[in-house]
């Protein structure tokens, strides 16, 4: 018996009836691109189950739904935080082969920056901040959520963030976060908290670009609006 033939999987059961393959055993023998959506959503669970895979997708009013939930909504459709993670795991995995093979992209101006921000927030459904860490010529060199927080709220060190910007060896760090209530206008502590993170940034050498609220198809940004060009 050769050794590929001893490394196929079993079509048989003890009993010598021949069995259904493993949604596995599918993907490795005619690729991934013959599963259906519940299938290849299922690999990702800790125990594959089509079934289950299928329910989700209907709970979530579609694939494409899922693919854009937090941490807390997919622990709430059901997932397990290992199963959360996987799924954040590869869509990041997406987004940074995206970056790789392709021209980085310029954020030079608020408009630049709240028209990319707007897509990059499109389905959050729970608050988040995060950190683009930026060259001297605008370029995005990396992007990061700092803090994912609940519908209302979200937790921010301004420690943290110059740590992730300096470790990139970013010339500037533009800040954001979204307003899950559709409404980008700045909270007092919106406020409160950019002024602290100018000043880490001025204390720090890498100055805040800007710091961009997300709402629903508009965004607030804090270096237009309180000119720090002028």
């Amino acid at each position: 018996m050769s050794t590929h033939a001893m490394t196929q999987p079993s079509l048989f059961n003890l009993k010598g009836y021949q069995r259904i393959p493993t949604v596995s055993e599918t993907a490795a023998t005619y690729g991934h691109e013959v599963l259906s959506d519940p299938e290849i959503l299922s690999l990702l669970f800790t125990r594959p189950n089509t079934s289950r895979a299928q329910d989700l997708i209907t709970k979530a009013g579609g694939l494409h739904y899922i693919l854009f939930q937090g941490t807390v909504d997919l622990r709430s459709l059901g997932l397990t935080a290992n199963e959360s993670a996987r799924i954040g795991a590869v869509l990041e995995l997406v987004r940074r082969s995206h970056h790789t093979t392709s021209q980085r992209p310029r954020i030079t101006s608020p408009r630049s920056a709240g028209d990319y921000l707007i897509n990059r927030a499109t389905g959050w459904t729970e608050e988040r901040f995060g950190l683009l860490a930026l060259n001297a010529k605008g370029e995005l060199l990396a992007e990061r959520i700092i803090s994912q927080g609940t519908a209302t709220a979200t937790i921010i060190s301004p420690r943290e963030v110059f740590r992730e910007a300096l470790r990139f060896g970013a010339s500037s760090a533009l800040v954001f976060h979204n307003h899950p209530s559709g409404d980008p206008s700045p909270s007092a502590e919106d406020v409160a908290l950019t002024r602290r993170l100018r000043a880490a940034g001025e204390s720090l050498g890498v100055p805040l670009a800007d710091h961009i609220v997300i709402g629903a198809g508009r965004w607030h940004s804090f270096r237009a609006a309180e000119g720090w060009d002028r």
